[in-house]
């Protein structure tokens, strides 16, 4: 699982340093959206795009996945780049609610 989490932290980490060209990915994806200083989604959707993005997460179920994501030092390594995932829309239940990583500052 050590390798899966830090393949999950460097996407993480590439998002928070505004990687151009994960950026446009994450645009063209339906499920997400992406403007001046946030990228909303939803963990469903980020487990899918992740899964079509690296094969490695195509081993893990979606309960592993949630598991993974909230166990991992993700908001800890990011607030390195001015950057943290916050609730956006809570609907009382993790799959349901939206979240955003927002960046703090502009590059």
């Amino acid at each position: 699982m050590r390798a899966l989490e830090q393949v999950l932290v460097d996407f993480f980490t590439q998002v928070a340093q505004q990687d151009n060209a994960l950026l446009e990915k994450l645009k063209q994806e339906q499920n997400f959206s992406v403007d001046q200083g946030h990228w909303y989604f939803t963990l469903p959707a980020l487990y899918r795009f992740l899964q079509h993005q690296y094969d490695v997460f195509n081993d893990i179920d979606y309960q592993q996945f949630r598991q993974l994501i909230f166990n991992s030092p993700v908001n800890q390594t990011i607030k390195l780049y001015a950057a943290e995932i916050t609730i956006i829309n809570n609907h009382a239940k993790v799959d349901e609610s939206r979240y955003g990583l927002v960046w703090q500052s502009d590059k």
